[in-house]
């Protein structure tokens, strides 16, 4: 299975370990990296059942900066996350496999991994970003995918696209403004 093919559950859930997207067994995921598969738990009792957990925290304190992300998109976040905190902006990515089920949560869990204080949001997603919006808030921003149906390997057409860590940062830095 290529990264581009990401399968998800019936549920929508989409694990991940940082690396790239997962295939659905029982209990448990493979995901596909540059030295062979790895095991993602999706167990009951993992952070992905939840719908949407933290995946790297903000170094230096308080997230100044969230980013949100699902399967194969989160490597994007991630290597986001490293060019804003070398930049000195501490920086939160959250994997969301399952907005559905994260949204189910309780209010203070939901709030614990997006922060009502926290307005800056940037969800990455190679897919539809009309449904991220609600999660964002007004000063959030979605940064993903706007075309269907263009065939290439994933890495270029997120190059094309703009689906990027540079993009992402970029987009990250000016909600940030906004939101001060």
């Amino acid at each position: 299975m290529t990264i581009q093919e990401r399968t998800t559950a019936a549920d929508g859930t989409a694990p991940c370990d940082g690396t790239g997207t997962g295939h659905r067994a029982v209990g448990a995921a493979q995901a596909p990296g540059a030295n062979g598969p790895w095991p993602v738990d999706i167990g009951e009792d993992a952070p992905a059942a939840r719908g949407g957990h933290v995946l790297a925290e903000a170094e230096g304190g308080a997230p100044d900066v969230v980013l949100v992300a699902t399967g194969a998109d989160v490597h994007i976040a991630l290597a986001a996350r490293d060019i804003l905190q070398r930049e000195g902006t501490a920086t939160r990515v959250v994997s969301m496999p399952c907005a559905e089920k994260f949204q189910a949560q309780s209010e203070e869990y939901r709030d614990a991994v997006l922060p009502p204080g926290v307005r800056a949001r940037i969800s990455v997603e190679a897919g539809v970003e009309l449904g991220w919006y609600a999660m964002l808030g007004g000063a959030g921003q979605s940064v993903g995918l706007a075309q269907f149906g263009v065939r290439a390997p994933y890495r270029e057409l997120h190059q094309q696209s703009g689906l990027t860590a540079e993009r992402v940062a970029a987009a990250a830095r000016t909600r940030l403004h906004r939101a001060t």
